[in-house]
């Protein structure tokens, strides 16, 4: 019995471990903010953002580079894990690099 609970236990461990990924954000109906995805899909699981920002950011190589298009989105959602949380979305190029979040009562 106690090594059924172990392994229950360790399971359980696992799979939290799994459902929290870094550079990403659960909402509360299942849908994942994360790494990877295009704006589109941002926006089509969260919505409009609360702010947006747009920056070009240009690097002279000597070779004829192409600009990074960078976009800020900041959102105001459920968490998952309850209450509200304040959620920035980095996209370059229109492609997610990065996703961070912060519970309000944690601020």
């Amino acid at each position: 019995m106690k090594k059924l609970k172990f392994t229950l236990f360790s399971v359980l461990l696992v799979t939290a471990f799994f459902a929290h990924a870094n550079g990403s954000f659960r909402l509360p109906n299942g849908k994942l903010i994360q790494e990877g995805k295009s704006k589109q899909e941002v926006i089509y699981i969260a919505g409009a953002p609360m702010y947006s920002e747009v920056e070009t950011i240009a690097v002279d190589e000597g070779n004829g580079g192409t600009p990074i298009k960078r976009e800020i989105l900041s959102y105001r959602l459920p968490s998952s894990l309850g209450g509200m949380s304040l959620v920035v979305v980095t996209i370059e190029n229109n492609k997610v690099v990065s996703v961070e979040s912060k519970q309000e009562s944690r601020m």
